[in-house]
């Protein structure tokens, strides 16, 4: 929808007619036009598989959650998924370990007024918390706490330049002002596939049963090519699984680089916002040709895309008219004027306690708890949950939590956090961890721009320009060249002309010539 800038409205007596602002470099933009973030909790029950042995106590629950439909409806954005837990637990007779999957369909719905179906939605669905219960030997709960940040976008047309035409009435004369915004091009989605096998390295345990695992995309670069965005990055896979050869758990980490070409249909771009959720996860151990073991992945993903490159626009602040009294109307508008891409990143260092009786850390497990963000100040928690054997000889389990602090700035938003650099040593009743998160941030500054909507001039009660001499002699105050020539019925190039910079300023005296 353009958005058009008119001098003078029909209608009034007196009025002078319908006259337009020019309107430069049309360019089209996507506005956003919502943000919203909303929470919801479910809760799936399983029960132990008969071959299983009796739940004695839960080690860890490893999560993630997958993005299912997205839909425009006309009352807003109706968002659907699936959340899938693996809870690992150590037997009743604490010489073992087993484990139950559970997963839970879910639908947010977001209210978004006069949406229209060809909006653009992009949705990031993670989950807060997992909080397992037993309810008895044979049967658990899962509870998942679950978020999802909503950005609706519609495309709109606006004029980077504006200026009066040069048919426009005698005597009117603008302001010109200018503001340096970031401009979203393009909102865009593509879904993808990533299909691959994966050795299990030598030395450690074989897998036997696979228990869970959990799939991370991470974007390294993207590049503009004429209109094209070339997406690069590594799809991270983290895999628990429990071996006949040992009694606990094991993991294990797999990494496989990924690229995508998705076409915008600008050809500039100063930054680009990318966010992918996962569609389908599946994941199999299999046999190689050699004897040896491998994990067959297949991912399912959606690739969403904002961009945006930054423009300069010229603008009429103000207006005046020698001849007749003339008003403003104003329109004002917020712009964008941020949206660089940030890396911040929290670290610990924490030697963490396990209890009295360890003799040795079988495996550790690492998962963010929270983050928030209060003005400049950056909080985030992760929790390690440790398996480790006792000096009786059985299996036990427990959870620290490790806060991290940082300093951020106001004008920064979060957008996704992951873990980097996870180190875990098991030293007798002590695990030695450092982990660091790197936070990906979006700044969010915008620029309030006031520029003239339309300009009504009276000309029944025109100005009598006869009683005006045809120079004034001012002494300037703070008042600005604009003021002043707006106030004695002339212009800023009449008065630069008839006071040259050297002259200019003497005792504070300007020429002030009549422009009719």
């Amino acid at each position: 929808m353009e958005k058009k800038l008119r001098v003078g409205i029909l209608g009034g007596t007196g009025m002078v007619g319908q006259r337009f602002i020019s309107l430069l470099e049309n360019h089209p933009w996507f506005e956003e036009i919502s943000r919203q973030t909303k929470k919801v909790q479910e809760s799936a029950e399983s029960v132990v598989p008969d071959t299983d042995d009796d739940i004695g106590r839960i080690a860890t629950v490893q999560s993630y959650v997958m993005l299912k439909s997205k839909d425009i409806t006309s009352r807003g954005v109706l968002i659907s998924g699936e959340a899938v837990a693996s809870l690992l637990y150590i037997t009743e007779s604490q010489e073992s370990m087993s484990f139950v999957r559970l997963s839970k369909s879910f639908s947010v719905e977001y209210e978004v007024p006069d949406i229209e179906s060809d909006a653009a939605a992009q949705i990031k669905l993670s989950i807060l918390s997992t909080e397992a219960r037993v309810i008895n030997p044979r049967k658990v709960s899962v509870t998942f706490e679950i978020s999802g940040e909503l950005s609706c976008y519609k495309q709109e047309s606006i004029s980077i330049e504006s200026r009066l035409p040069e048919n426009a009435c005698r005597g009117l004369h603008a302001r010109y002002e200018s503001a340096e915004l970031m401009f979203t091009d393009a909102v865009c989605e593509k879904t993808f596939a990533v299909n691959e096998q994966f050795s299990f390295p030598g030395g450690k345990p074989k897998p036997s049963r696979l228990v869970s695992s959990r799939a991370e995309f991470v974007v390294s670069d993207s590049q503009l090519i004429g209109t094209k965005v070339i997406v690069k990055g590594s799809a991270e896979l983290a895999v628990c699984y429990l071996s006949d050869e040992v009694n606990y758990p094991v993991r294990t980490e797999f990494c496989t680089p990924f690229s995508q070409i998705i076409d915008i249909g600008e050809e500039c771009m100063d930054s680009c916002c990318t966010s992918i959720e996962l569609t389908g996860a599946y994941f199999d151990i299999i046999d190689t040709v050699n004897g040896d073991k491998a994990l067959d992945a297949e991912l399912h993903a959606v690739m969403q895309l904002v961009c945006r490159s930054r423009k300069r626009m010229t603008y009429i602040a103000d207006a005046y008219s020698n001849l007749m009294p003339a008003e403003c109307r104003r329109q004002s508008c917020r712009y964008d004027a941020g949206s660089e891409v940030q890396k911040l990143k929290l670290a610990a260092d924490e030697r963490i306690s396990i209890v009295e009786d360890c003799a040795d850390v079988l495996s550790a497990f690492v998962s963010v708890a929270h983050i928030s963000q209060e003005q400049t100040k950056i909080s985030a928690a992760v929790n390690v949950d440790v398996v480790y054997r006792s000096t009786q000889g059985q299996l036990a389990a427990v959870r620290r939590s490790i806060g991290m602090e940082g300093e951020g700035s106001a004008s920064v938003r979060i957008s996704s956090a992951r873990l980097t650099d996870v180190y875990l040593r098991p030293d007798g009743q002590y695990v030695d961890g450092h982990m660091a998160l790197e936070l990906s941030c979006v700044s969010v500054g915008s620029v309030e721009v006031r520029r003239v909507d339309s300009i009504e001039l009276d000309e029944e009660n025109g100005f009598d320009l006869s009683q005006y001499p045809a120079v004034t002699l001012v002494r300037a105050g703070d008042e600005t060249m604009w003021e002043l020539a707006k106030e004695y019925h002339s212009s800023v190039e009449k008065i630069s002309a008839a006071n040259p910079a050297e002259d200019a300023g003497s005792a504070g005296l300007l020429l002030i010539p009549k422009c009719v």
